[in-house]
């Protein structure tokens, strides 16, 4: 278990947006009414709209009492970024939005929008594509076609936006980002998924997308479990379907009951909607353990040369995985499976488990009443406290334990299609796995043994 190591992530097509908030503010207006016309200010951070030494004292003195009662009719309290803006600011104006999936990928999207309007005055108005890969570019353009331009605004696969950067067909948000990086937090975002919306033209990096969303699959597992039984922390694949049969149909959550209880919990699963697409993406994370070796510069799908695809001992060995893990398998985030602690490992994209453990009042894993169906609030005793949680041995909470993306402690030589152990030549981007007794102090996973 301490030998090197390869590992890789799939890191899923990510979906990008241009800013709600920026359709706003490039649809800006000076003009307020025909009294008013020259009264707009039109700064962001503005709270008066009345130049007091260039009218008036009567003039003023109607301009204030307009402005109170406009103000009055706006609510920006919600949030800090709310509070930043000026009440009725966008007040008339209208933008369209082209979206996708929005129910289950962006529910809190609408929300949003609804909150700048009781603030603003603007209204985004959503519509739903039916392909997100054509309908927004269809609207944008192309090279070879003009746009429609009924929109605004739209959710696309950050992939699919190339040819748009290149034309000049996006607006370039640098500059209203270094406007407003207080709120927008920009270099708070992880910074692969930054960077996939930037595009490189004549020796500049526009930002031309805000990404919305980026998906790599991240385990997480019961290490209570583990230090109970006594077992290590899994780093390959075959370590996970080890550990996933071990547990399998056995009693996880101290419920008595183990028919509905898995080794292994994943999403999406099938039934999951537009996200089953993934489900090719677990699998081809997998392969890359074995097949690509030298990073993310090297393909594994194609042959360089002829480009016939790559087909052999190494896709064999990953399909060979997941012809092991899927009966062993329920789903990690639709139903309440893993949060009810009946799954021993779960792999998912973080906002899975953001869902499990942090956006929701009763977050964690704990025994739920499900009386009125799955994520039921948490089952407590008279005391308030959790009738079970996944304890350590000393009984504090055992929050499941994420972890890096599984590797192999072998990978493919591309002259023989044959395995071979994994070392600084033939997979130079492998990791060594460190014993439990190096690892940091505050790492939880120290207490397991090797």
């Amino acid at each position: 278990m301490k030998a090197a190591t390869m590992k890789a992530a799939t890191m899923k097509a990510a979906i990008a947006m241009a800013t709600l908030s920026t359709v706003m503010a490039t649809a800006a207006t000076t003009t307020i009414d025909s009294t008013h016309r020259i009264l707009e200010s039109n700064t962001p951070d503005s709270t008066t709209t009345c130049p007091t030494s260039l009218l008036d004292e009567s003039t003023v003195d109607a301009c204030l009492t307009w402005q109170k009662s406009e103000s009055s009719k706006y609510n920006c309290t919600a949030d800090s970024y709310l509070s930043s803006l000026t009440p009725g600011k966008y007040a008339g104006l209208t933008a369209n939005y082209l979206s996708f999936n929005t129910e289950q990928a962006f529910p809190h999207f609408p929300e949003r929008a609804e909150m700048l309007t009781r603030c603003t005055g603007g209204t985004i108005i959503f519509s739903e594509a039916s392909d997100i890969a054509v309908d927004p570019i269809t609207d944008i353009g192309s090279a070879d076609a003009v746009g429609a331009e009924i929109y605004d605004a739209y959710v696309m696969i950050y992939s699919f936006t190339r040819e748009a950067s290149s034309l000049g067909l996006l607006e370039t948000l640098n500059e209203r980002i270094r406007e407003n990086t207080v709120n927008l937090q920009y270099e708070d975002m992880f910074p692969k998924v930054r960077n996939m919306g930037e595009y490189r033209k004549d020796g500049k990096t526009n930002i031309d997308l805000l990404m919305a969303d980026g998906d790599f699959f991240t385990p997480v597992i019961r290490i209570d479990l583990l230090e109970r039984d006594g077992l290590p922390m899994p780093h390959t694949w075959d370590d996970l379907v080890e550990i996933a049969r071990f547990y399998n149909g056995t009693d996880l959550n101290d419920d008595g009951e183990s028919h509905d209880d898995w080794g292994f919990c994943i999403y999406p699963r099938t039934g999951s909607g537009f996200n089953d697409a993934w489900i090719p993406e677990l699998m081809y994370s997998t392969w890359a353990t074995t097949d690509q070796t030298r990073g993310i510069q090297e393909g594994f799908l194609f042959d360089e040369e002829t480009l016939d695809p790559n087909i052999g001992t190494g896709f064999e060995k990953a399909m060979n995985y997941w012809k092991d893990l899927w009966p062993l398998s329920a789903d990690a985030c639709i139903t309440s499976t893993f949060v009810e602690g009946r799954c021993a490992i779960g792999i998912a994209p973080p906002g899975c488990w953001k869902s499990v453990f942090v956006n929701t009042d009763e977050g964690g894993v704990a025994w739920r009443d499900r009386t009125n169906g799955d994520w039921g609030p948490v089952l407590r005793d008279e005391n308030g406290e959790a009738l079970w949680r996944p304890t350590f041995k000393d009984g504090t909470y055992a929050e499941p334990y994420r972890l890096k993306p599984f590797g192999s402690l072998e990978v493919i030589d591309r002259e023989t299609d044959t395995l071979v152990e994994c070392g600084p030549n033939t997979c130079p981007k492998g990791e060594k796995i460190k014993p439990s007794n190096e690892l940091p102090e505050d790492d939880r996973a120290n207490r397991l043994v090797d």
